[in-house]
């Protein structure tokens, strides 16, 4: 699966609701989350749960580099009962790197998931992922992400590059 990805952090989250519930002319999706991520040689690995216990291992390769950027990701859903075995072999095979604990709220626009993110330590952040169809090539999906921010007024010398266990693990050591 490929999806066309893009993060910035932002100080006004209600402002962005209010305007994403007008875009969108429905309510978000509020999702908590709490990704554990893991060594791995290539990509980043991790497994995320969510309140009712169950989660998703999700592994996916991605540039830290701003602006929209291409996503290759696999994911599997992973069911209550069989969650903490697996996070327990993950932990002894590979060993953890860190921890992202959030609170999203989920927006729909067509193939484009909208998040607004609350990072438990970090702050706010928007972030985009237009999902890509089989046909579509990553320049449609591009330009879909760079339409949705001139929407929503994002500059782009406002993006982040990172992911958010980057942006923790440097909190972390400073």
């Amino acid at each position: 699966m490929r999806n066309i990805e893009m993060k910035t952090k932002i100080n006004d989250s209600n402002t962005l609701i209010n305007e994403l519930e007008k875009i969108t002319k429905s309510k978000w999706i509020v999702i908590e989350q709490h990704d554990t991520f893991f060594k791995t040689k290539t990509g980043r690995l991790k497994l995320r749960q969510f309140k009712d216990k169950t989660g998703e291992i999700i592994y996916y390769e991605r540039p830290n580099i701003v602006g929209p950027k291409l996503c290759n990701y696999q994911k599997i859903k992973i069911n209550a009962e069989t969650f903490e075995s697996l996070k327990n072999i993950l932990t002894i095979s590979n060993g953890i790197i860190g921890v992202v604990k959030k609170t999203r709220r989920l927006f729909m626009i067509d193939q484009t998931r909208i998040h607004i993110d609350d990072v438990h330590g970090l702050g706010s952040f928007l972030e985009l992922e237009v999902v890509l169809k089989d046909d579509q090539d990553v320049s449609y999906g591009e330009k879909i992400a760079k339409d949705m921010m001139r929407q929503l007024n994002i500059e782009s010398e406002n993006l982040i590059s990172e992911a958010y266990v980057d942006l923790i693990n440097k909190a972390k050591s400073l």
